[in-house]
């Protein structure tokens, strides 16, 4: 597995991460699923890209107010890039939702999953902790939750067959760690090596396969 770095800590910076691990492909119009505060924007000002970028998500300041459990209300391939950022989880189908951001990208999907089974996540099962809020059973009904539960390497098995019956392929896959991961080259390295314990990320960045519509 190839391991991918984000330079400081916090959603900034793992923006960043994603930005950094494929700088070639942020041009032309870009969508992004469940963009929250739309701050991947930012990051990519920050750098000096200039795109046409459009955010949907279930409430404002999103561009477009959509629920991606009803699909995506946009034509075919109608963005370059559409990106979908720790969202999957948190869809009761995700198998519908992978096929949408895939039929709504003209050339590239970029995806982040979390790996439930990384070794924090074990520790705290081990002393009886919640993993967090997005878990458990609150006495309320939240207006947001994970619905699903999956390792790193259950997340690749499933973005590998999907993507293909997507008409997508597989360019570049990793996992995304934070910077103190990879503090002298350590954690580097036992995330290259034992990424479902280690890492807390998968990371992939798929394109479509030529004359596939």
């Amino acid at each position: 597995m190839r391991v991918f770095v984000s330079p400081v800590s916090g959603e900034m910076g793992k923006f960043q991460g994603v930005i950094e691990a494929f700088p070639w492909i942020w041009e032309g119009i870009i969508l992004d699923v469940g963009c929250r505060t739309s701050n991947f924007k930012r990051a990519l000002l920050y750098n000096n890209i200039k795109i046409r970028y459009y955010g949907v998500d279930i409430c404002p300041p999103a561009d477009v107010i959509i629920n991606l459990e009803n699909g995506l209300p946009f034509a075919s391939q109608a963005y370059d890039v559409v990106i979908a950022l720790d969202i999957l989880e948190h869809i009761n189908n995700l198998h519908k939702a992978f096929d949408e951001i895939c039929r709504c990208a003209r050339r590239f999907v970029i995806i982040t999953l979390p790996n439930a089974y990384e070794l924090k996540s074990r520790i705290k099962f081990l002393i009886g902790r919640s993993l967090s809020g997005k878990y458990g059973l609150p006495l309320e009904p939240p207006e947001d939750r994970h619905r699903w539960l999956f390792s790193l390497k259950e997340a690749r098995s499933f973005v590998q067959a999907r993507s293909q019956k997507c008409g997508f392929k597989i360019v570049k896959e990793g996992c995304l760690i934070g910077p103190r991961r990879s503090a002298f080259g350590i954690g580097w390295l036992l995330c290259r090596f034992v990424p479902n314990l280690l890492a807390p990320w998968y990371i992939v960045m798929l394109e479509r396969r030529k004359g596939v519509l």
